[in-house]
């Protein structure tokens, strides 16, 4: 996990995190510019929450993950660190839907106002932010079905990641569930 080149104070910091520090970490690393918030991270991990709050007071204490209002990042400093192949990147998932937004929808307004929200099943999971697009994302209560929102002017789409195959049809629903709401919240969005 820890290239070989890495600052010795660095290796040690890394090779001296307990199993569950180095669990978040390593999940946190996999998508560095997402911000994901601490239910997100207890339902995708599974670890218990007093647990999870300890590790992250710890690797936050360390620098190696920061705190917003938004939820948790790994830092620079911790990527610095952690070796490429340590940074597994998830599926692509499947795409479920995409559709048109009107113009001049304003995406961070939508995107501010569904921050932290519960839709049926679905628990506020994170989102990240890159040139030109906003990644907002939902999870069930047992983590097996992952919706990812992508907003970009004119556009929106939501893509399924499922624990297994005969869930799909499941996200599908659950994907245009959220996209009923997505939508009334665009159109009381556009900027006039």
């Amino acid at each position: 996990m820890v290239p070989a080149t890495a600052d010795p104070t660095a290796r040690e910091e890394i090779e001296d995190l307990r199993e569950n520090d180095r669990e978040v970490l390593e999940f946190l690393s996999r998508d560095p510019g997402s911000l994901v918030g601490f239910q997100g991270i207890r339902r995708r991990l599974r670890i218990h929450p007093e647990k999870l709050s300890r590790a992250l007071q710890r690797l936050a204490r360390d620098e190696l993950v920061d705190r917003t209002d938004l939820g948790y990042r790994v830092t620079p400093k911790a990527l610095s660190i952690l070796s490429p192949t340590a940074i597994e990147s998830d599926s692509p998932g499947v795409p479920v839907l995409q559709t048109y937004l009107p113009a001049g929808t304003d995406l961070r307004g939508l995107v501010a106002s569904l921050k932290g929200a519960w839709m049926g099943p679905l628990r506020w999971y994170g989102l990240s932010e890159s040139e030109g697009e906003i990644r907002a994302s939902w999870l069930t209560e047992d983590g097996g079905i992952q919706l990812d929102v992508r907003l970009r002017v004119g556009q929106l789409s939501i893509t399924a990641l499922v624990d297994a195959p005969d869930r799909l049809d499941e996200a599908a629903r659950l994907a245009h569930q959220l996209f009923q709401h997505l939508s009334r919240g665009a159109f009381a969005r556009v900027s006039g």
